[in-house]
């Protein structure tokens, strides 16, 4: 006999309340989210797993699992193993399955995983002709996977839809008077918005007018502009969202990092508050060398909750900036006050990306590096336990001595501000009267991968955080997974596409 939706819910609650335990989250991996192990193993018997009330947690809990909606959501780009390893153990502590029915479930979930593997190396690629000039220079979805910005050196940008399997053309228009060397998609609260930069040196966003005919040119309309401020063009941008707030990261080739929030985070036209504008290398490199600097936010909505624990504002911004072969971790503090909490050392090339994982509940922050010597590099963020830090995961209030910038922003200018004052001071793991919510972190370089591409060029991770994904000079795409021995390993390999 199924259990009832009342009885249900309790032990649910009842498993929520105990993965929410410290000593629990501290052996979490990279993708074991709590509320999805829940869901998927708060049933009492195997029998009960199949009832209906189950089937719902389950559903909710985890989109890769909704078999009776008939279909899977298209934005679904990865196998969450991790978080089945978890439901399993939690499942053997609720039912009597022997030791012998875990490692068959086990080895059953590693074969599913390199079916799923296989397929999407075989099946996975749409090849079409993306009717530009020139170089594609960027390509960037939107966060569902259903949408496309193509970016290119002929100037254009175009914007692509999911029909069929197929990739239509929605819009195509000359975005900038030069290269358009990055676009990044905005996240889906605030519309269908998008970030371009170029070689003109301006930083254009782009709402779509979903009035206008499609390819018409004009479907894309142009609602604000900004220039470089040093008149040296723009290398990379990023979007950061909360919710329905959002903030955008710049940084030129000349390694001027500018981050920039909205006045009124409801409309983009307005005008912008500057967070952080600072020189991140000194003296910048000379014309005659190569660079490279990148921009990339933690995407989460959260921190990683050691961080928390030990004093960082909930609310705290953070990315991570690539300044040639070094790349250096910001955290926002109380008073929304960027300052340096880590850097990340050992390349012995430039780096060309940088790639931070979402996971903040395993306890620790991940981020790869791709760098032109061919390595990837993964590095473990770690905060170390002040002695006399609170004991529960909930941050300290504290009153900010200051009006928040949002606050002050209303009165202020927009366009380019004051430079970041004491930006690259390292806080201790406490309150400062001064600088409240600024951590430390201890950094550990856990892996440096042969990537086998030849120079690496980009690196990202998988949704849950738990597979990494590289690309280089040979145009194969390589997807690094980590081993039950702490080793990452590559785990399968898509050669480049060798049509006419």
């Amino acid at each position: 006999m199924a259990p009832s939706d009342d009885d249900f819910q309790a032990q649910l609650n009842d498993v929520s309340r105990k993965l929410a335990l410290p000593s629990f989250l501290k052996d979490l991996t990279p993708s074991r989210l709590p509320s999805q192990a829940a869901s998927d193993a708060s049933g009492s018997s195997p029998k009960d797993r199949d009832g209906p009330a189950h089937r719902r947690a389950r559903s909710f809990a985890s989109p890769l699992h909704d078999t009776h909606a008939g279909h899977e959501p298209d934005y679904l780009q990865s196998f969450d193993a991790e978080s089945l390893r978890l439901s399993v153990s939690l499942l053997l502590a609720a039912s009597n399955v022997s030791e012998d029915g875990y490692a068959e479930l086990c080895s059953s979930e590693e074969k599913a995983r390199r079916a799923w593997v296989k397929m999407a190396a075989t099946a996975a690629f749409s090849v079409f002709d993306h009717g530009h000039q020139d170089l594609v220079l960027a390509v960037d979805f939107n966060f569902f996977g259903t949408r496309m910005v193509t970016a290119s050196s002929d100037h254009r940008v175009k914007v692509w839809d999911r029909r069929d399997d197929a990739w239509t053309l929605v819009d195509s228009w000359r975005a900038h008077d030069a290269e358009v060397v990055d676009v990044k998609w905005n996240g889906p609260f605030m519309g269908e918005v998008i970030g371009t930069i170029g070689e003109d040196g301006y930083f254009k966003l782009w709402q779509e007018d979903v009035t206008e005919i499609a390819n018409s040119g004009r479907r894309f309309k142009l609602i604000y502009r900004q220039v470089s401020e040093t008149k040296v063009p723009f290398m990379s941008l990023d979007f950061k969202n909360i919710m329905q707030e959002t903030w955008i990261a710049l940084v030129t080739r000349d390694g001027v990092l500018t981050v920039l929030e909205p006045v009124d985070h409801g409309n983009f036209s307005g005008e912008w508050h500057v967070i952080a504008h600072k020189q991140i290398i000194q003296p910048p490199p000379p014309p005659s060398e190569e660079r490279s600097f990148r921009v990339c936010f933690h995407h989460e909505q959260l921190p990683c909750w050691t961080a928390i624990q030990a004093g960082l504002d909930r609310r705290a911004l953070s990315f991570a900036v690539v300044a040639m072969d070094v790349v250096k971790v910001f955290r926002t503090d109380k008073n929304r006050r960027p300052y340096i909490a880590a850097e990340l050392t050992g390349a012995r090339n430039i780096i060309r990306d940088v790639a931070w994982a979402n996971g903040s509940m395993r306890g620790t922050d991940i981020i790869a590096t791709a760098s032109k010597d061919g390595m990837i590099r993964i590095y473990e963020l770690s905060t170390p336990e002040p002695s006399h830090a609170p004991s529960t995961l909930a941050a300290p209030a504290v009153q900010e001595t200051q009006p928040s910038p949002r606050n002050r922003a209303r009165n202020a200018p927009s366009g380019i501000g004051a430079g970041l004052a004491g930006a690259s001071r390292i806080g201790d793991a406490v309150d400062h009267d001064q600088d409240p919510g600024r951590v430390k972190h201890a950094v550990k370089m856990v892996a440096e991968l042969a990537s086998n591409h030849g120079a690496v060029w980009r690196v990202s991770w998988s949704q849950m955080g738990d597979l990494l994904v590289s690309t280089g000079d040979d145009g194969a795409i390589r997807t690094w997974k980590k081993a039950s021995d702490n080793r990452w390993l590559e785990y399968a390999e898509i050669e480049p596409y060798k049509g006419q």
